[in-house]
């Protein structure tokens, strides 16, 4: 008797057999969910929450205004609270819904609900830029500016849990505010980047407004099939769509994983420089008062940064950028500014004490007047420090000539004519004493200029008061003017080049009235004007900049 030996089964047959499998045991997991789903039900609510109405423009317009203000306060807790009254959610639901079952009418409807509604947002968040005196890019804002990975994540997750809500009919309100959390923050940086005229800022926030967009409307497209919506036009409609998902999905994640990548290195980048920053000044008393890293496509890395020092380092600069070149790979280059300090070094109490017993030939009456002399002296050295409105790097405060330096740290907070102010009413305060605030060394603020014009209004001659000040300040003698002339301009278009030249000259004579030696230099056109001009505004090139030599 022969026995039937069947033959081996091949690899490719067990990997189909084994798909099949899986295959059956998913549809019938996907039957089990979707048969306690009232399809008809939810579809028609998602439709009714989709329709463009008059309260829900409105609502869009009060939550963007929320949102944009809490974006110029940089307050989280304003922008959260923006998003609770956000009616985003109905037409991005109603976009995913329609891409499922197919329903093009409801499509074109969900995306003219949702242009409406950006349209309405842009439009509060660019006239309240417009009109507030607040219009300078915030952490915020710029956290909105350079969409990444992660960003794509949060708004396929916020997809997910908004189409669950809406298909069990749980949590939908919840779910919404994270969805508008997603959306409505981009739509106002957009708003306030088209105001102040930075399209990079526009740009990149209205990319992660169609990221979040997209994502949001896939992912909720993705969880609806999988409750069963739209199974009825057959498996091979289906295979299309998951393609068609499947390559928006990987078309966003390029550019968002390249930015995420360019993220994590310039953080690592940092990092390393502020760790390399004191290596020069090994066994010197110094530490960093402050440091600046940006990152400018096609040029090397630019590395700013004070040190406080009791000795003065020559080469410090040179090596600084050798070692941070050799480990970031790539040119850097270091601009280095070393401030003198030099403690207090008065004697400690017990020190004073001391000294008061060991002079046996005089009166402990004398030694006793000296030691009190001496606690005043430090209790008026301590008041002075402590009027001090501002963080110090460093002091010098003597009370026997009465004479106090104070050495203020870098604070974004406080510009030249807030140190100006300070030290104005600290002399005020201490009569006796003649007190001086070191600003922080940094770039002087621009000297502006109306435009076409080359006179020094008052408001110029108040930005030059402050700069002279505090070139006087930091010990500055020979300084260069360079003026800038915008490429627009009923006369300038002629005469940019000699218009940037004057401004400078007439800045540079009245440095040289101040005692100062300065040269005249005009810079139309700046490298890449142009573009600037379209990023930041004419306005940045109606100036002169003073800068030490």
């Amino acid at each position: 008797m022969t026995e039937d030996i069947s033959p081996r089964e091949t690899p490719a047959a067990m990997a189909k057999r084994i798909a099949k499998r899986a295959m059956r045991r998913l549809l019938a997991f996907q039957f089990l969910i979707s048969s306690k789903i009232d399809h008809a039900a939810v579809v028609k609510s998602v439709r009714e929450d989709g329709v463009l109405s008059g309260r829900y423009i409105f609502m869009i317009v009060m939550a963007c205004a929320i949102a944009t203000l809490g974006l110029l306060l940089s307050s989280p807790a304003v922008i959260i609270g923006a998003m609770l009254i956000s009616p985003l959610m109905g037409p991005i639901m109603l976009m995913g819904f329609s891409l499922t079952i197919l329903d093009l009418h409801s499509l074109r409807r969900a995306i003219v609900t949702l242009a409406a509604g950006a349209a309405g947002a842009l439009i509060i968040s660019f006239l309240i830029v417009k009109l507030s005196p607040l219009n300078d890019a915030t952490p915020e804002i710029l956290a909105r500016t350079r969409p990444n990975f992660f960003d794509l994540l949060v708004a396929i997750f916020s997809g997910l849990a908004g189409g669950y809500a809406v298909i069990t009919g749980k949590g939908g309100t919840i779910v919404g505010v994270a969805i508008a959390t997603a959306l409505m923050p981009p739509l106002a940086v957009t708003g306030f980047g088209l105001a102040v005229g930075s399209m990079p800022v526009a740009g990149g926030a209205f990319f992660l407004f169609m990221t979040n967009l997209l994502a949001i409307a896939l992912s909720v497209t993705v969880l609806a099939r999988v409750y069963g919506f739209g199974t009825g036009y057959g498996p091979r409609r289906g295979y299309l769509q998951s393609a068609l998902i499947v390559a928006v999905f990987a078309a966003l994640s390029i550019p968002l994983g390249l930015a995420l990548r360019d993220i994590a290195y310039e953080t690592r980048a940092t990092n390393l420089v502020r760790e390399n920053l004191l290596a020069p000044f090994d066994g010197v008393q110094a530490r960093v008062s402050d440091y600046f890293v940006s990152f400018p496509r096609g040029r090397p890395v630019q590395v700013e940064a004070t040190i406080l020092t009791r000795t003065r380092t020559p080469d410090a600069e040179a090596q600084v950028q050798q070692l941070l070149s050799q480990k970031l790979e790539r040119n850097v280059e270091v601009t280095l500014s070393q401030v003198l300090i030099d403690e207090d070094k008065d004697l400690e109490t017990a020190k004073i004490l001391d000294l008061a017993e060991s002079s046996l030939g005089a009166p402990l009456r004398e030694e006793i007047s000296r030691i009190e002399v001496m606690a005043d002296k430090r209790r008026q050295e301590a008041d002075v420090k402590a009027a001090a409105t501002f963080a110090l790097a460093g002091s010098d405060i003597d009370a026997d000539t009465m004479t106090a330096t104070l050495f203020a740290a870098s604070d974004p907070a406080f510009s030249i004519s807030a140190y100006r102010s300070m030290e104005a009413r600290m002399s005020e305060n201490f009569g006796d004493w003649k007190i001086a605030v070191v600003p922080p060394v940094g770039e002087l603020p621009p000297i502006p200029f109306s435009d076409g014009s080359e006179e020094l209004d008052e408001n110029a001659g108040r930005v030059l008061a402050d700069c002279v000040w505090a070139l006087r300040r930091w010990g500055t003698q020979e300084v260069e003017a360079v003026g800038h002339a915008s490429t627009s301009g009923e006369l300038q278009r002629f005469d940019n080049r000699s218009l940037a030249f004057r401004r400078a000259q007439a800045v540079a004579a009245r440095l040289e009235a101040e005692g100062f030696t300065a040269t005249p230099a005009g810079e139309y056109r700046a490298a890449n004007q142009k573009q600037g001009e379209r990023d930041f505004g004419l306005q940045a090139y109606q100036k002169v900049r003073i800068r030490p030599k």
